[in-house]
């Protein structure tokens, strides 16, 4: 009789930024994390305005718009078998199963890139692509999910991306207009290219461009373009839908083109982005459908006011939040100007549903990050909003609609 033993391959077990495991060869690995968001508001109303009829925070509402609530509560499961990555994410406060998935993919290496299959982020931009434990601002602004691309933050389908000599990244995908627990149906594509001539700690230069397609169908994930005004509790204004005016001939798709630049020096941190969308048949016009065009854009400023430089991250062309480099934490202050339009809406024409001559939200947020240590941030911003929806003819007022905000964030995360 004879007997025959496999070899036993060791472990490594780590805990620092959440629990890990790690075979010795290097061919498994599986971690776990966490996140939680917390949010507290005090949203302040706009005055009524008796010169033209009330709109926005203006109108009386039963619908308590101050008080707390789970922003996020994400488990995630990550890991490796041999050279196959995967991500599982739940957001427990995004409501049932499974539409509360968030990232759930499989990836591996092909060719000089990564391949990913599953339901994740389309390459559409530096903000939005960022981590929401390291965005610089409580919400994301309207060159993103929270405004030119509404409700489509996370798509299922096909990616692929990768980096050439170090400088170079770029990125591709195809999807279904869906996300789980909506039908598999439209279909959007498109892609990002990065240029990054240097990136070292503290001086980081960065420009990028994308574009992208939406073309749904009568089931899938609308191509609309929805601007919320006044954080997360805030409201929402309509700045067009394609297709609201097509025939069931006509067209209802959504094309964006989107520019990106940023610059990281020392501590401080400069960063912009400009959308342009094209929305098909939002309107008609003596009985002709028209297109509209919706322009965001964003400005955003940093900085570390104890000394901590940005981190880049290359492989997703974004901007990380480094260490505290100190015992008491790191302190950030930033300031963001944003507008979103949509440019065809005049007399005559209201693809924004208003009747009015204009259809234009602005914000600015001012912002303030307390890092105590790694895992743990406060975050507080004050919101000073405005929506403008122009007059109703050229012998009645401008009308604006001008809540303010503050806003107050516990995160943890491992």
């Amino acid at each position: 009789m004879s007997m025959s033993f496999a070899p036993v391959h060791a472990v490594d077990i780590e805990t620092r930024g959440g629990p890990k495991i790690k075979s010795e060869d290097g061919n498994f690995e599986i971690g776990f994390n966490a996140r939680a968001h917390l949010d507290v508001h005090s949203f302040n109303r706009d005055r009524e305005n008796t010169e033209f009829p009330l709109f926005g925070s203006q109108l009386p509402s039963d619908e308590e718009r101050s008080g707390f609530n789970w922003r996020r509560t994400y488990t995630t499961l990550t890991g490796k078998i041999y050279g196959l990555n995967f991500k599982f994410e739940n957001d427990f406060a995004a409501g049932s199963f499974p539409s509360s998935l968030r990232e759930t993919w499989i990836s591996t290496k092909l060719g000089p890139g990564q391949i990913t299959l599953g339901q994740f982020k389309p390459y559409r931009g530096m903000e939005e692509l960022a981590s929401s434990n390291e965005i610089t601002m409580m919400e994301r602004p309207s060159t993103s999910s929270t405004g030119i691309y509404a409700g489509r933050q996370f798509l299922i389908g096909l990616g692929y991306k990768g980096i050439i000599a170090d400088k170079l990244g770029y990125a591709a995908d195809v999807m279904s207009l869906a996300n789980a627990g909506t039908p598999y149906e439209g279909i959007s594509y498109g892609g990002r290219v990065f240029w990054v001539p240097f990136a070292k700690e503290g001086d980081t230069l960065h420009f990028g461009v994308s574009y992208s397609v939406d073309d749904p169908s009568p089931k899938s994930l609308p191509a609309r373009i929805v601007d919320i005004y006044g954080g997360r509790r805030g409201i929402s204004k309509s700045l067009g839908i394609a297709g609201a005016s097509a025939r069931l001939s006509g067209a209802n798709s959504q094309s964006t083109f989107a520019a990106e630049a940023a610059y990281a020096i020392g501590p401080v941190t400069l960063q912009g982005e400009y959308a342009n969308a094209k929305l098909d048949n939002t309107h008609s016009v003596g009985g002709a459908q028209k297109n509209s065009h919706v322009q965001a854009f964003y400005v955003q400023a940093s900085w570390f006011v104890t000394g901590e430089r940005t981190i880049y991250k290359k492989e997703r062309g974004a901007f990380g939040k480094p260490k505290p480099i100190s015992r008491w934490g790191a302190l950030e202050l930033a300031a963001r100007y944003d507008l979103a339009e949509n440019m065809a809406q005049g007399p005559g024409a209201d693809p924004c549903r208003t009747r009015t001559s204009k259809c234009e939200v602005q914000v600015i947020t001012l912002g303030a990050n307390w890092y105590v240590r790694e895992g743990l941030r406060f975050m507080l911003n004050y919101y000073l909003t405005e929506a403008e929806i122009g007059n109703a003819g050229s012998a009645t007022p401008n009308r604006t609609d001008s809540p303010s905000v503050i806003s107050f964030r516990t995160q943890m995360s491992f």
